[in-house]
């Protein structure tokens, strides 16, 4: 399965418009045309780790930003309980990659979320295993070697 910024957001965006559907959803932050209330999707981190096998743990730091309206009388209200049903259901989420056609399970680690100058910014990674397929060159043909047994 592949894992990318794009698929983990669209992925992200199809499981939390069950709950959250007063919400746009966006890849990126969006500077013109953006409907609000909205979320977006920001990569921080990423790094890879060799394992054992051939695999690698692979490890994204994602920024999942809340956006309202500006200066709301119960904005702070309306960000904790965003973060609440954030909390509930962030545990794991379905994913597909576009190619798979049965979602998979993904868990989020270390989860957390603050308010930043108005702003509801849901934190979390994903810690995947992969495994990155290898060329290998297959023997074409073989040659035959007589030789005698010399005693």
């Amino acid at each position: 399965m592949n894992y990318t910024v794009e698929t983990v957001a669209d992925s992200l965006s199809d499981y939390l418009k069950l709950f959250l559907p007063e919400f746009s959803f966006y890849q990126d932050p969006n500077q013109q045309g953006t409907k609000i209330p909205c979320m977006f999707l920001q990569q921080r981190y990423s790094n890879i780790k060799l394992e054992t096998g051939g695999y690698y743990l692979r490890t994204i730091g994602l920024d999942l930003t809340c956006l309202e309206e500006y200066n709301l009388p119960d904005l702070q209200q309306r960000y904790q309980k965003t973060a609440e049903i954030l909390d509930l259901h962030m545990e794991t989420f379905p994913y597909t990659d576009g190619i798979q056609t049965e979602p998979v399970q993904i868990r989020t680690y270390d989860r957390e979320w603050d308010i930043d100058l108005n702003e509801l910014h849901y934190r979390f990674e994903i810690k995947e295993r992969v495994r990155i397929p290898k060329e290998t060159i297959k023997m074409r043909t073989i040659e035959r070697y007589n030789e005698e047994v010399v005693e």
